[in-house]
């Protein structure tokens, strides 16, 4: 099975190598975990090893997700120049289920891949594709969850490697805006804070990852300028 590296110190250690190639992965935490940081660091990480890469910005403007990066001391700029990542924001295109079909959304992500050629999509985060339109009748949430399938089971049919970043939703036990995207995609990660006695921990585990004998402990993680996400083994 090909393996894509995450570009995550530490992570590949403890997945077997990598990422199983051409599926589609859930990225969950709170608010300032560094679910956007594991996005950027996958992406950048690729176009660096002669991987192209896609990033789908839903809720900022590509610009500011750029400068985001550049924080973070990646030059994102000099890759999209050069063709090896694409940013875009798919936001003014698609306002929801029940207005834009699965398979319009499909098009639009395929066209940006096919423009550079693309081997792997950071979408974040994925919810608002399918928000508007919905409602909390047991007939509108029946249509949302098979409308994140489609989405879903599309973007793998495509062949490229996802990562889908899900905001936990706060005060719940849920790891993703309708309790349905982390049982469709193939694997899924949980970043989370735990309260110490000086402050807070960032802490990962991996909550499932299909066809993979992973880890099932819970590690600690730190950010680093220039390094992004490094897991502490």
């Amino acid at each position: 099975m090909k393996r894509i590296k995450s570009g995550i110190p530490g992570l590949d250690e403890l997945i077997e190598g990598g990422f199983p190639a051409g599926r589609t992965y859930l990225i969950c935490g709170e608010a300032g975990a560094g679910k956007t940081t594991f996005a950027l660091q996958f992406i950048y990480y690729g176009a660096q090893h002669g991987e192209p890469g896609v990033f789908l910005t839903i809720d900022e403007k590509p610009e500011h997700v750029v400068e985001d990066a550049e924080s973070l001391g990646w030059d994102f700029r000099k890759f999209i120049e050069d063709g090896k990542i694409l940013m875009a924001e798919i936001t003014p295109y698609f306002s929801g289920v029940g207005k834009i079909p699965h398979q319009k959304i499909i098009e639009e992500i395929r066209a940006l891949i096919s423009q550079i050629g693309a081997k792997r999509l950071a979408i974040d985060p994925i919810a608002p594709l399918v928000l508007g339109g919905g409602g909390e009748s047991a007939t509108a949430q029946t249509a949302i969850r098979g409308y994140i399938r489609n989405l879903i089971h599309a973007l793998d049919d495509i062949g490229i490697t996802t990562i889908a970043t899900s905001e936990i939703p706060t005060g719940t036990n849920q790891l993703s805006r309708y309790g349905v995207e982390e049982f469709l995609a193939s694997g899924v990660i949980v970043l989370s804070f735990r309260r110490g006695e000086t402050g807070f921990k960032r802490e990962i585990y991996i909550r499932k990852m299909r066809g993979v004998n992973h880890s099932m402990n819970i590690y600690s993680y730190v950010i680093k300028k220039g390094l992004g996400i490094v897991i502490s083994l």
